[in-house]
C-alpha cells in the first residue's frame, strides 16, 4: 500500500519541478523581449482557476497546470517565430476549468506538486531573470548604438533614417527618447517603410560589340522613424534609453545631427 502513495507523491514532485522550470524560462523570455502583456496571461489564467475551486488540492494543481501550459506555449512561440505569446492557451484553460469539475485530485499529488514548485520557482526565476537582464543589456546597447548613429533632428521632429524594419518591434517595445522636459516612447512614433530597388548589370564584349544584360534585380526594405515633438523644437541632444516596463536598462546621451533646414 505504500508504493502507490510514494508514486503519487513522486509524480507531484516531478510536475511541480517541471512547472517551476517552465515558468522561470518563460519569465526570462518575457523580460528579455519586453512583452510584459504576457504576464497577464501567465498570472491571470492560474489565478482564475484557483478562484473557481474551493477544494484545496484540485485548486493548486489545476492552477499550476495552467501556469505550465501557458509558460510552455510562451517558450515555444518565442523559439518558433521569435516573439512571446501568451494568449492562445487561455482557451485550453477554459476547457480545463470545465473538465476540472469532474476531476479528483489526490492530496499526495497536490502536496508533492506544491512543495517542489514552491521550493524551486524563486531561485530558478531569479537565475533566469539575472541571465535575461544581462542579455537585455547587451542587446539594448547594440540597438541604442545603431539608433544613435542614424538619429537627427528636423523641424519639430526627431528622425531615425535607414533603419532595419525587422527591428521595429524591438524599437516600439523597448526604446524611448528623453529631452530636457519630456519623455517620448518610440511606440508613439510614425514608422514609414521604404523600398529601394537595385539592378545589377553585366557588361560583355565580343568581337568588338559591347552588350549589357540585366543579371539580377534586388529590393532592399528600410524603415524611417519619425517622432513628433508636439510643437516644440528639437534640442541639441537627447537621451536614448531602453526599458522593460518602468525599469530602465541602458541609457545613452546623443548629440543630434543638423538637418538641411537647420543649416539654411
Amino acid at each position: 500500500m505504500r508504493r502507490p502513495q510514494l508514486g503519487t507523491f513522486a509524480v507531484g514532485l516531478v510536475f511541480g519541478t517541471v512547472t517551476a522550470v517552465s515558468l522561470a524560462l518563460a519569465g526570462g523570455m518575457i523580460y528579455t523581449e519586453g512583452q510584459l502583456g504576457c504576464v497577464l496571461a501567465l498570472v491571470g489564467a492560474p489565478l482564475a482557476l484557483a478562484l473557481i475551486y474551493d477544494e484545496s488540492p484540485k485548486r493548486w494543481v489545476l492552477a499550476l497546470y495552467a501556469a505550465l501550459l501557458i509558460s510552455v506555449f510562451i517558450v515555444l512561440s518565442d523559439g518558433v517565430h521569435g516573439g512571446a505569446d501568451g494568449t492562445m492557451p487561455i482557451g485550453f484553460d477554459l476547457v480545463l476549468s470545465d473538465m476540472g469539475r469532474h476531476l479528483r485530485v489526490n492530496s499526495r499529488l497536490g502536496f508533492g506538486t506544491v512543495v517542489s514548485f514552491a521550493t524551486l520557482v524563486l531561485p530558478l526565476t531569479a537565475l533566469m531573470l539575472a541571465q535575461a537582464h544581462q542579455r537585455a543589456r547587451t542587446e539594448d546597447e547594440d540597438l541604442l548604438q545603431e539608433l544613435a548613429a542614424k538619429l537627427r533632428r528636423e523641424p519639430g521632429s526627431i528622425v531615425v533614417g535607414e533603419f532595419d524594419p525587422r527591428k521595429r518591434s524591438m524599437v516600439e517595445n523597448r526604446i524611448g527618447i528623453r529631452t530636457n522636459d519630456k519623455t517620448y516612447p518610440l511606440s508613439d512614433a510614425e514608422f514609414q517603410k521604404e523600398t529601394r530597388e537595385y539592378t545589377v548589370r553585366q557588361d560583355t564584349e565580343k568581337l568588338g560589340v559591347r552588350k549589357s544584360d540585366v543579371v539580377t534585380r534586388e529590393a532592399e526594405e528600410r524603415m524611417r522613424i519619425i517622432l513628433k515633438l508636439q510643437g516644440t523644437d528639437a534640442p541639441d541632444d537627447v537621451v536614448l534609453f531602453s526599458h522593460r516596463g518602468p525599469m530602465t536598462i541602458v541609457e545613452k546621451k546623443v548629440a543630434l545631427g543638423k538637418s538641411a533646414d537647420d543649416e539654411s
